[in-house]
């Protein structure tokens, strides 16, 4: 039998189309419901992760609310026992107890706190004070030797005053950092256990396949949707044993009351309990057979349709494509004079150059489109859609924006010019300028985006590559101010810019992006072209320690230098201080570690291995507990410190010199009163690039250019606070600084105190040169 030509290339195709049809739908049968199982087991999984994470988010908040309200000045006096007279001990009761019940009212997580004396024997809750608590009552006691700072206890009933309640509960011994034998006493949380079911519950609300409960390591429940079952232990249970035995994650199949089950568990990292799930397997496979019917099905319904393609529409679409093969081979020639002139390879070609069109097309709209999604994904970070660094890392780097993976603060700008009322047009070309100004001067050491949101107002997000929050709140407000100076000289803008506080985390950009627009509130206050940090609408915390805690600056800064003069005179002189203020002996030893913890985390810069330094800490923490006088503990520290600072000049003497950075710090040493000394003008001035400087800088200094700058200006203006002879807006502008808040927000920051406090200090050191003594 003779066949077309036509007809062979339908019979070929149609045995190929059917074959690929016949294997894409028999491995796609296969993959779909292997992979089906898995998924579904991946489900059940990813839905304890979500109960473990969440349990384990509001057990660390609870956490940290604790340690927030331990630090409150009621306890130590309560722990303690230390009282003046009667009326001070029940004024103290007083306070105590209302700020236990603000803390149960403002968490209503919580279902009740305990508060243990071991010195005095009492206790109080935020319903009941306990004076020489029963032992019935008094179950703190038996805690008082846990060799954890803290632990979580698995549910029990507790009586809180007006009767029992079935709780789970965090132990808090206090101080918060103390081994037994130190300890003072016990706090402890109530959490009631329906608060813990409900987050079991609001995970799985949407299931009603099987159980889903909590143990703890001996098998007892912690929670069960079956209320029977609170207070039981289960651990003989066949499959549970089978759970206790296994770490991490996973599942495993067994027959319980005579019914094939999946049971799903999960080790919690934080509370060490194990979450359970058991599901009936019928329930959980019934979507996989759903879904091989309908695969089954649509497998014959493509093999039908393919059918109907091959012998009906591929003889209509092949003799144009036939023409097509004709031309690009050279043997085909189109003859449109011919009566029956086949137009389909026109419209054909027609397509063709349409697509190429349309291409160039879509990729302008691409480049022009850009900016928009700038903007939108801006505006996503800062409302709080997008909290994901490592999701949105891809939008960013598709619209050319570089931002590190933590260390984010906000800034809100708003421009204007001096006596003009900018029309809309005018407000936006400002504010793209201030834009490209704002990421070009960022981006030269940090990272950053700004984007205009409208109303004459911009929006800065910034991004750290180092540095404790304070560092880079400082660095926000040095780089603000010279991003307003420079719009002032370019564009004679006005431009006032509100900074908010720094945060490790994307997810909280919106609470810097609110605070920026809480302090760019107050221009009306602190007058319009001027940087206004968050900070300065609230007073700084005026308790003695954390006084004593901001003087751990300059004794880092003398660790940096190696200077173990100025070193050992600064320990010695926070320790006089820390005597001065009467501080207890337990805060003391705390003052003591911080000291030593900050000197630690400030020498990373250096290259020294902070891993090497900290593992020595737990036996300088036992030492300092073991001291018996605050000299052996200043000896202790000092000693500490010494083989810092031993380390940092063995790591300097390995780096050769660097002639031009010396030459530019030269240059900063004769120019820094100057108020546009920036790296762009370095650049200018040894023709290089701001970028090369700022790298050589950094690796030569272990300080980049912003925070020298900064400290030069501060042992500058000190000296002339020493002198005596100018005034504060005098120094201000002789240091290099045009606006006098600017300086003096930096100076507080940078000493802890205002210029008039350390120049009064300072004439009071001359007064008294012999310092403060003790044994």
């Amino acid at each position: 039998m003779k066949f077309s030509l036509s007809t062979k290339v339908m019979l070929i195709y149609g045995s190929v189309l059917l074959v690929i049809i016949t294997l894409t739908f028999g491995l796609s049968y296969t993959g779909t419901v292997g992979k089906l199982g898995n998924d579904l087991n991946d489900t059940n999984l990813a839905l304890l992760k979500q109960v473990d994470q969440k349990i384990e988010v509001a057990f660390r908040q609870t956490e940290k609310d604790l340690l927030t309200l331990m630090n409150e000045l009621e306890f130590v006096y309560f722990m303690y026992d230390s009282y003046m007279d009667e009326g001070q001990r029940y004024s103290n009761f007083y306070g105590l107890n209302t700020k236990l019940r603000n803390f149960i009212n403002t968490n209503p997580q919580f279902s009740s706190i305990f508060v243990y004396s071991s010195v005095s024997d009492h206790m109080l809750t935020d319903k009941a004070y306990m004076k020489d608590a029963p032992l019935v009552h008094n179950w703190l006691d038996d805690y008082l030797d846990m060799p954890e700072y803290f632990k979580w206890l698995t549910t029990h009933q507790v009586w809180d005053g007006n009767g029992n309640q079935d709780v789970i509960t965090l132990m808090r011994s206090y101080p918060a950092i103390s081994s037994p034998g130190y300890r003072k006493g016990m706090v402890a949380v109530n959490i009631n256990e329906k608060v813990i079911y409900d987050m079991v519950n609001a995970v799985y609300e949407d299931s009603n396949m099987g159980h889903m409960f909590i143990i703890d390591r001996d098998g007892n429940i912690v929670t069960h949707d079956d209320k029977t079952q609170i207070y039981r232990n289960i651990k003989e249970l066949p499959h549970i044993k089978s759970v206790l035995a296994k770490q991490g994650s996973g599942t495993f199949t067994g027959e319980l009351d005579g019914v094939r089950q999946s049971i799903f568990y999960r080790d919690s990292n934080y509370t060490g309990w194990k979450l359970i799930s058991i599901v009936p397997e019928s329930q959980i496979y019934e979507p996989i057979r759903v879904t091989r019917n309908l695969l089954i099905a649509l497998a014959g319904g493509m093999i039908l349709l393919a059918l109907v393609v091959l012998f009906y529409v591929s003889r209509w679409t092949f003799k144009p494509l036939q023409q097509l093969v004709g031309k690009m081979s050279g043997t085909y020639t189109f003859n449109q004079t011919e009566e029956h002139t086949d137009v389909g390879l026109t419209y054909l070609e027609r397509v063709f150059d349409q697509l190429l069109l349309d291409r160039e097309h879509l990729q302008q709209h691409v480049r022009d489109s850009k900016p928009v999604l700038k903007w939108r994904i801006m505006m996503d970070m800062l409302v709080g859609y997008r909290t994901d660094y490592l999701a949105v890392l891809h939008h960013l780097e598709f619209v050319g924006v570089h931002l590190f993976p933590d260390r984010f603060l906000v800034c809100t700008a708003e421009v204007n010019k001096e006596g003009i009322v900018l029309g809309s047009q005018d407000e936006t070309l400002y504010t793209y300028a201030f834009c490209n100004v704002a990421e070009e001067l960022i981006n030269v050491e940090n990272a950053g985006i700004a984007i205009d949101v409208g109303g004459g107002r911009a929006a800065v997000i910034l991004s750290f590559a180092e540095g404790d929050a304070e560092q880079n709140h400082l660095r926000a407000l040095a780089i603000m101010e010279l991003i307003i100076d420079m719009m002032k000289k370019q564009f004679d803008l006005v431009v006032t810019v509100g900074v908010g506080r720094g945060y490790s985390e994307m997810k909280d950009i919106p609470k810097s992006y609110d605070e920026s627009q809480k302090a760019l509130h107050y221009k009306m206050v602190f007058g319009q072209h001027s940087v206004i940090s968050i900070e300065d609408l609230q007073p700084l915390d005026s308790q003695d320690y954390y006084r004593l805690i901001r003087m751990a600056d300059r004794i880092t800064d003398a660790l940096k230098i190696t200077d173990l003069v100025k070193l050992q005179e600064y320990v010695h002189e926070t320790f006089c201080e820390a005597i001065d203020r009467n501080l207890s002996p337990d805060l003391i030893r705390q003052l003591s570690f911080d000291l030593i913890i900050k000197s630690v985390q400030s020498v990373g810069s250096t290259g020294i291995d902070q891993k090497e330094s900290m593992s020595q800490l737990e036996n300088i923490y036992e030492l300092i507990n073991r001291s018996g006088n605050l000299r052996e503990m200043e000896r202790i520290v000092f000693q500490f410190l010494e083989v810092l600072a031993t380390q940092i000049k063995a790591k300097r003497s390995q780096r050769g010199s660097n002639e031009t950075i010396e030459r530019i710090l030269l240059y900063i040493g004769d120019h820094f009163h100057e108020n546009d000394l920036s790296l762009d003008r370095l650049a200018q001035e040894f023709h290089l690039s701001s970028t090369y400087i700022s790298k050589q800088f950094k690796e030569y200094t272990e300080s980049n250019f912003i925070d020298y700058l900064i400290g030069i200006r501060m042992n500058a203006s000190q000296k002339h606070l020493a002198a005596k002879d100018m005034k504060v807006n005098e120094i201000s502008e002789a240091v290099g600084y045009q606006n006098t808040r600017s300086f003096l927000r930096t100076f507080k920051k940078y000493t802890g105190m205002t210029p008039i406090e350390y120049r009064n200090q300072s004439q009071a050191g001359d007064k008294n040169e012999s310092g403060t003594h003790y044994d």
